[in-house]
């Protein structure tokens, strides 16, 4: 008898450790600067079964290696992606930005995008 409840205690307590393992970090973070609208537009994929518990919690931008935009959330648009309007930030060809998708459980993702002047192909965020 000791031996089944040592060993259902085990299985408690080892799920219990691992469980922050099963969280991921944001699957792609991916993004485009459109020169024209002086907007920065990100795309957050983040698959997760309830988007209410385990979301994308906030999105950072730097510029240039400076904080210069944070948005915050409470939840995920949806199971797949986390979505936002795009950032109004002035950039000129050559600047670059580091974006961070910071998950609530655990981990983050990031990417930096390089101000070009050229059209993007806004097909791949989607």
């Amino acid at each position: 008898m000791k031996t089944i409840i040592f060993a259902g205690s085990f299985l408690a307590v080892s799920l219990l450790a691992i469980s922050p393992a099963l969280a991921h970090s944001p699957n792609v973070v991916d993004g485009y600067y459109d020169v024209e609208r002086g907007e920065l537009n990100i795309t957050v994929q983040h698959i997760v079964n309830d988007p209410k518990d385990h979301f994308i919690k906030e999105v950072v931008v730097y510029k240039d290696g400076k904080e210069v935009a944070k948005k915050e959330f409470d939840f995920q648009t949806s199971h797949r992606n986390q979505t936002m309007p795009p950032f109004k930030i002035p950039a000129s060809i050559g600047d670059s930005f580091k974006v961070e998708a910071i998950c609530s459980v655990s981990g983050k993702g990031e990417v930096v995008i390089e101000v070009k002047d050229e059209k993007p192909d806004v097909r791949k965020l989607n």
